[in-house]
């Protein structure tokens, strides 16, 4: 096994670890997550994504307070000093993933406008199959139309594994990290990918057999926020954590 696959395995362990503990020492904060997270989609459009961040910053403010032995509050439950500055770390870190997302559409669209107008020099923009014929008549240049925005969706999942560890250090170090986490990372974005893809697997499956079976309605929507909130996100914030302490303790 390499120390990659075993780092892997390790954040694994440790996560699945801290889900019995973590239930019982913040199940409070985990149930208003999750009742947050599941109204959510019923809220204005201009409140709901407020309440689903509401919902996770609660879940990692008591998850990350626990792991790092800071005060608990009621089962988790409380809303202080440090979910302020998880909220905080979320909306920079979302505010740069935000940034660069706009960059690379730039670069992306000024990318298909130069191979469609290489192919069809009087290409009327405004339409859509101009568009498609310039592209398929583009020869080999085409498949850097295909080929760049799938580039800029690898930039933006690159950053925001950069960025994972944000939270575990803005509550370990008491103060808003965003870039100054970003050397926590470095080196440990396959270990992180790994992870993810692992919690967010099973997570992937429920979800199409609840939409199958129950598309946007209200149970499907309970269950959904009751896996996130009471299975997944004690064993990602224990994962998380495990490679936090390891980056750390190298950093330092």
């Amino acid at each position: 096994m390499t120390d990659g696959s075993a780092s892997v395995g390790g954040a694994l362990r440790a996560g699945l670890a801290e889900w019995r503990p973590a239930l019982d020492a913040c199940w409070a904060a985990l149930a208003v997550a999750a009742v947050l997270a599941m109204v959510a989609g019923w809220l204005p459009a201009g409140v709901g994504p407020l309440a689903a961040l509401a919902a996770g910053v609660i879940a990692q403010g008591a998850l990350f307070r626990r792991v790092f032995a800071r005060s608990p509050g009621f089962k988790g439950l409380r809303w202080g000093s440090d979910e302020w500055r998880l909220l905080g770390a979320h909306l920079l870190a979302l505010g740069l993933v935000v940034l660069i997302g706009s960059i690379l559409l730039v670069v992306i669209g000024a990318v298909v406008l130069g191979v469609a107008r290489a192919s069809a020099p009087g290409l009327d923009i405004g339409s859509a199959q101009a568009w498609k014929d310039a592209v398929a008549h583009a020869g080999p240049a085409g498949f850097v139309v295909g080929l760049a925005p799938l580039a800029g969706l690898a930039i933006l999942v690159w950053l925001s594994l950069r960025l994972s560890l944000t939270a575990p250090a803005t509550v370990a170090q008491g103060g808003v990290r965003v870039l100054s986490a970003f050397p926590l990372t470095k080196g440990r974005v396959p270990v992180l990918l790994a992870v993810s893809l692992v919690l967010a697997a099973p997570a992937v499956l429920v979800g199409l057999v609840l939409g199958a079976a129950s598309p946007r309605g209200p149970g499907a929507a309970a269950v959904a926020a009751a896996i996130a909130y009471f299975v997944l996100a004690p064993v990602w914030a224990g994962a998380i954590a495990h490679i936090y302490r390891q980056a750390a303790v190298l950093q330092d």
